[in-house]
């Protein structure tokens, strides 16, 4: 700094004595430097001279030294904040209840019944059902997240849901049953979630007519036709018991047996011998024809099926009264107790009639591998439908040696043909049952060479559908 200055004090005393007209001396060896005179006629301009500056004359002003504050800015405003929101959360699962019950609450009358649906959450498994007072309701678990709910006498109890997680730890889920008397008249139908339903002191089930399944058994009927040129084809389809109804009440909400009946004889084809029960059956409508506690026809009712289908193929049938009435039980209660699950069935107790047949038989059972010989074909030690050639079997063969030999009769059947087969025994000398739930066989290659007379389809309405056509389809592929 102090050479600087030094420097500048030289600089000036040169530019004093030079505007006086004095001569300095040329310290740089280039002779005497004059001072330069205006031009004359010009004048004298300010701007700068255009000849480059001698790189060694210092400036005759300091250098303009950068500002050492910062420029002068607008104050500044502190930065605006967004608007304060609450923070932000992740999404929460929806909570899964462990197990949910479809009420929570339920009234029901004595004696009828109702079913529950559980909703397990994952994770969680074990479904177990109780009730916390089984003298007022009791439950049957269906194996299926369902439960069956029984109303047993006037009350309240708790139906207990209980599943457990993988540790062992259980959680209950609870329904409150209130029973209250039963005040139904017994003229009102009451049905059940699965079309079932009570009335006038029985329980009865449904069907409904499936035309594309009737067509296709009609098919394989006349299969049989073609297959068996010299037999007769005979189907003998069983209404249910609905049948004979006739409150308007109730026909209003329940399928038409009569219009299934007809429907089913409309997409038979010709050479099939139907034989439409419909007219003999309301004629006889206030008769004991079916039972009150289960699905089937009583032995009276098959009488009537039987009677209409010797008519029918030319055979004189056997009047009822000459048969040996035997009353094998008053006490029955059938199969709808265990389709309903309601404490009402059971005071339906049923008379299992059996009308013995004329003439001597022996039955021939094959089953599992094993054969089984009886002189009967009504086991009148039995108090139930299975008295009817001891129930439901794949492959069973009577004979009557009282009978032509060469009248022989196959009949594939389901359990409704269990109590008309002993009718049979009138006519046939030979008669063989097939159940195709239990056998899978060859038509043609197990009868082609037995010189079959009658070929008799006996089902009834409700097995007019997709299973049974493939039971039968496949035995005349």
């Amino acid at each position: 700094m102090k050479k600087f200055i030094t420097l500048l004090i030289c600089v000036g005393t040169v530019l004093a004595l030079m505007s006086c007209g004095i001569d300095v001396p040329d310290t740089t060896g280039e002779g005497t430097i004059a001072p330069t005179p205006p031009t004359v006629g010009t004048v004298a301009t300010t701007e700068p001279s255009t000849m480059p500056t001698d790189p060694t004359e210092p400036p005759t002003q300091p250098p303009t030294q950068p500002p050492t504050q910062p420029p002068t800015e607008p104050p500044t405003q502190p930065p605006t904040e967004p608007p304060t929101e609450p923070p932000t959360e992740p999404p929460t699962e929806p909570k899964v209840d462990p197990i949910l019950l479809s009420k929570s609450s339920i009234s029901l009358n004595k004696g009828s019944s109702k079913t529950i649906t559980a909703t397990i959450g994952a994770g969680y498994f074990n479904l177990t059902w109780a009730s916390d007072n089984e003298d007022i309701v009791s439950v049957t678990d269906n194996g299926d997240g369902t439960a069956a709910v029984i109303a047993v006498a006037v009350g309240s109890a708790k139906i207990l849901a209980t599943v457990e997680d993988g540790n062992g730890e259980t959680v209950t889920a609870s329904c409150k049953i209130t029973v209250k008397e039963n005040t139904e008249n017994e003229k009102t139908a009451y049905f059940f979630d699965n079309g079932l339903f009570l009335y006038d002191g029985a329980a009865y089930s449904q069907s409904y007519f499936n035309k594309t399944y009737s067509t296709k058994l009609g098919e394989v009927f006349d299969r049989f036709v073609q297959l068996f040129p010299d037999s007769r084809v005979s189907v003998v389809t069983a209404p249910l018991a609905t049948i004979t109804i006739t409150d308007p009440k109730v026909t209003k909400k329940i399928s038409d047996q009569c219009s299934i009946l007809d429907k089913i004889q409309a997409v038979m084809p010709e050479s099939v011998n139907f034989v439409n029960l419909k007219d003999i059956f309301m004629a006889h409508a206030t008769e004991y024809l079916f039972f009150k506690s289960d699905h089937h026809w009583t032995q009276r009712g098959a009488y009537y099926a039987y009677y209409a289908y010797a008519q029918s193929v030319g055979l004189t049938p056997t009047p009822i009264e000459d048969f040996e009435l035997k009353i094998l039980s008053t006490t029955y209660i059938g199969s709808m107790y265990n389709y309903t699950k309601d404490a009402r069935v059971k005071e339906y107790k049923d008379t299992v009639e059996a009308f013995i047949p004329t003439k001597a038989c022996t039955m021939t059972i094959h089953s599992d591998g094993k054969t089984s010989t009886y002189d009967y074909c009504i086991n009148t030690a039995r108090g139930g439908y299975t008295a009817f050639i001891r129930g439901d079997y794949g492959y069973t063969v009577i004979n009557v040696q009282e009978n032509p030999q060469d009248m022989t009769a196959l009949v594939f059947k389901d359990s409704y043909g269990n109590a008309v087969v002993p009718f049979l025994t009138e006519h046939y000398g030979n008669i063989i049952v097939v159940d195709a739930r239990y056998i899978t066989l060859k038509a043609l290659d197990s009868f082609g060479d037995m010189n079959i007379t009658d070929i008799i389809f006996l089902n009834n309405t409700s097995t007019m559908t997709k299973s049974w056509y493939n039971k039968y389809n496949k035995m005349i592929r």
